[in-house]
């Protein structure tokens, strides 16, 4: 079957993509976060609870995604830089390459690999669009719109003067529309992607890369006047803990300027409320892609994909970022909505990025090139809500320490010694290191041996 009869029968695919995005939303019932789109998507979906990265930074969590192969970001072996981001990506074919080699439209748009698409994978779409502009949401333009601002004096200085700050610790808002900044802008490309660039006698992949809400949280100012002032929910802090972050095992960016990089508890708990605007924000843009489909009548016959590139801290353990072996900083949101069924479910499996590849080329019934090994699984069993030998496990790694994720358990080896075992049931936020209690002396061995079995960075 050919022509644009055929091109109805496939289902389309709409990947979106969010940057920094923790499962601080209202479908993974939080209370505070105002994100309406992604919350109607999910009445409609599968929402996966408990979603793992390999490795909590953009870089290898995207590498990860596209190529379906787990990544240590361990970029110096014997002072020789092996694993930069290109390289990771060329390790095998990508998910859009196959699917543009199988009859596919493809167009991106936005943040999908870290930064714009590479060279050599610029093949793998019919429309490579650019994930970067000339400001990242900063510039004369947009800063003279600024109406409120705060945080870190010292990065928002460095904001203005570089006219950028992806990693100022900052919010600001700014009196405009929503295409003033990138996301706006993304999403408009992409609506244009649905409507009036695609070749209609195929089916379709288009991705779509949201930067917000990554630093600095840059939103309309609308999207700040959603919130009360004293919005924002600083994270949960055992009563008597000693404030003392230079002991921690994941430093991070930031541990230089001390806990909550310095801030005082009022500016972290405006710079939180800054995050969920720029999330709302960023969710409203989605929100306008998906009315397109809608409008298109595309929006049955089209898998929809909401994921988050790892999980954020914001004041947890005395932390903002990401790049840690926390749970919060390894676990992200993934949203998955079928062709044609409407059925809103919770799966509470351990998943994890990897498994994205497997899972699309599955619901496309796409068999994977002979060359191409993944690491991950399918998806589609969870997804159609059948009774499967699952293993709850994901492996994980962040600077150096290895370690793995059950349902039940977090547990890091220490690139410097040493291991963490938290019991995530009954202590989530992760302050009680059960490691030194001779009663899990069995569990770690077992957890140690699985860890060093685990293939990391090639597809074998």
């Amino acid at each position: 079957m050919a022509g644009s009869l055929y091109a109805q029968d496939r289902p389309n695919v709409l990947f979106v993509a969010f940057d920094d995005l923790r499962p601080l939303i209202g479908a993974y019932g939080e209370p505070e976060p105002l994100t309406p789109n992604i919350d109607a998507l999910a009445d409609q979906a599968t929402i996966f609870e408990k979603a793992y990265v390999s490795y909590p930074l953009c870089s290898p969590s995207r590498a990860a995604m596209l190529t379906g192969i787990r990544f240590d970001n361990q970029n110096w072996v014997n002072g020789k830089k092996v694993w930069t981001f290109p390289k990771m990506i060329q390790t095998q074919d990508t998910w859009p390459r196959v699917l543009r080699e199988n009859g596919y439209w493809t167009a991106t748009r936005g943040k999908i690999y870290h930064g714009n698409v590479p060279k050599f994978d610029s093949s793998a779409w019919d429309v490579p669009g650019k994930a970067k502009v000339k400001h990242r949401d900063g510039g004369p333009e947009i800063e003279k719109r600024i109406v409120d601002i705060g945080g870190r004096q010292d990065q928002i200085d460095e904001y203005f003067e570089k006219d950028a700050g992806p990693a100022a610790l900052m919010y600001a808002a700014v009196d405009g529309p929503d295409d003033i900044l990138n996301d706006g802008k993304t999403a408009k490309d992409v609506i244009d992607f649905i409507k009036n660039q695609r070749d209609k006698s195929k089916p379709f992949m288009i991705s779509c890369g949201f930067a917000r809400p990554h630093m600095p949280w840059v939103a309309p100012k609308k999207y700040f006047d959603m919130y009360p002032e004293d919005a924002g929910k600083m994270a949960y802090l055992p009563s008597g803990t000693v404030k003392d972050i230079t002991k921690d095992p994941f430093k991070g960016r930031g541990t230089a300027f001390g806990w909550n990089e310095g801030v005082s508890d009022k500016t972290a708990q405006k710079l939180i409320r800054g995050y969920m605007a720029s999330t709302t924000y960023a969710d409203a843009q989605m929100g306008k892609v998906i009315q397109a489909l809608k409008d298109e009548g595309l929006y049955d016959n089209t898998i929809i994909i909401v994921w988050g590139d790892h999980g954020y801290h914001l004041t947890d353990h005395g932390k903002w970022r990401k790049n840690t072996g926390y749970n919060i900083s390894l676990r992200g949101p993934l949203i998955i909505k079928t062709p044609h069924n409407n059925k809103a479910q919770i799966v509470n499996n351990v998943v994890q990025n990897i498994d994205i590849y497997p899972t699309i080329l599955d619901l496309l019934n796409i068999e994977a090139p002979e060359d191409v090994i993944l690491h991950g699984k399918s998806l589609v069993p969870l997804l159609n809500n059948k009774k499967v030998d699952w293993e709850d496990i994901a492996f994980t790694c962040a600077v150096g320490n290895y370690g793995l994720v059950t349902d039940r358990y977090r547990f890091t080896k220490l690139e410097k010694g040493g291991y963490l075992l938290y019991d995530l049931k009954n202590d989530p936020h992760e302050w009680n290191n059960l490691a030194s209690n001779k009663k899990y002396k069995k569990l770690i061995q077992e957890f140690e041996t699985r860890i060093e079995k685990v293939v990391w960075n090639k597809p074998k």
